[in-house]
């Protein structure tokens, strides 16, 4: 039986508002609560949250630093507020009563890591910390660029130094830390995901189409798949899935063409969607962490187009998983034609490979042995 083992968690954001490192950071939680029924407090800023303080969510805990957005996307704690040191206090009342406690942190470059290593040192507690990044912050301006490096360059250093354990969400992330911060010893702690509802087989529908789900921002580069659709004149019906700041934008340059906009869909919504059709997913995105969509797409025999870009190479070595340059238009319409012309050869070539590096459970084991 394992030991008892408790974690506090600092995040910038956690859910409702999802993003990757939130959502990874709460399937850790959800999962270490509910396989083992240990203890997870989840630290994270207040922004975006309703409550106030803390509050109890599923079987783990939720404790709110006050906080305010100094820029788009940049939490910054409003430490001159005395809910701000009471909840500090609090966690040091909690990890005096539960002595095997460890602290992680999740991603350079935001404040809560650096509050979750002063924490964690102050109290003598192990430190880990995960890292989702594989390159610098890109800005609206070279000079903002040339500023969030610098900055990222000096301080950010000292997480991958004081930290006890550095676990990487990929090996392009650990090749990114070692070759711009500090060369130490790093693991590669693969997020995973649930495939129960993947699993269940349903019979398609036989026509094939492209598919595009996530958000609708400027970095997902959508307008260059609509590009390449209105150019080439595919008869395949192209559906955009999700929602997002470019959307209209994106509703207008698709104007009389075969192109549907589905919005927001859940889940739930998506995965008997891939289950259901014939689809060709395409992921035209100029920077990507782990996208979830291709696991889900290989997982539900779609062949799967996307940019090589950070670790999406690292997801299959099978031939359904059909990489090109960002940005190279005319590489993505000779893989278009690929995919079309060998789709029944390219399904299910990753299932199984698939299955077995990204499930969530087995990668929940392996964080513990990895933290402990």
């Amino acid at each position: 039986m394992k030991e008892k083992m408790n974690i506090l968690q600092f995040t910038p954001y956690f859910p409702p508002h999802k993003w990757g490192v939130e959502t990874v950071a709460e399937e850790i939680a959800d999962y270490w609560t509910k396989k083992w029924y240990w203890e997870v407090i989840n630290v994270t800023f207040d922004v975006w949250q309703d409550q106030t303080t803390h509050y109890s969510q599923k079987w783990y805990k939720v404790f709110l630093l006050p906080s305010f957005d100094i820029i788009s996307n940049f939490p910054v704690p409003k430490f001159w507020k005395k809910d701000f040191w009471r909840v500090l206090k609090e966690l040091r009342s909690y990890i005096s009563e539960n002595k095997n406690t460890r602290v992680i942190s999740h991603t350079r470059f935001f404040l809560s890591s650096f509050i979750a290593g002063i924490f964690a040192r102050k109290n003598k507690l192990q430190w880990i910390h995960i890292e989702h990044g594989s390159d610098y912050v890109k800005l609206s301006s070279k000079l903002k660029s040339k500023i969030s490096y610098m900055y990222d360059k000096i301080i950010w250093k000292w997480i991958f130094k004081r930290a006890d354990k550095i676990l990487a969400i990929s090996e392009a992330c650990k090749k990114f830390i070692i070759k711009e911060f500090i060369e130490r010893k790093i693991e590669v702690f693969y997020r995973g995901m649930s495939f129960e509802n993947i699993l269940e087989k349903i019979e398609k529908k036989w026509e094939i189409q492209f598919v595009f789900i996530w958000r609708l921002v400027k970095l997902k580069w959508v307008e260059d798949l609509i590009e390449v659709y209105k150019k080439w004149k595919f008869s395949e019906k192209l559906m955009i899935i999700w929602d997002g700041e470019e959307r209209k934008y994106l509703e207008k340059k698709s104007q009389w063409l075969n192109i549907e906009f589905l919005w927001f869909k859940d889940k739930d919504f998506i995965y008997k969607y891939l289950q259901e059709n014939n689809c060709i997913v395409i992921n035209p995105s100029y920077q990507e962490w782990m996208p979830t969509t291709i696991l889900e797409a290989l997982m539900n025999s779609c062949p799967v187009i996307a940019s090589d870009v950070w670790w999406t190479s690292e997801i299959s070595d099978w031939d359904d998983l059909v990489l090109y340059k960002a940005g190279n238009v005319v590489q993505l319409i000779e893989k278009i034609q690929f995919s079309l012309e060998n789709y029944d050869e390219l399904k299910w070539k990753s299932f199984w490979s698939v299955e077995s590096k990204f499930d969530r459970e087995n990668n929940i084991e392996v964080l513990f042995d990895k933290v402990k």
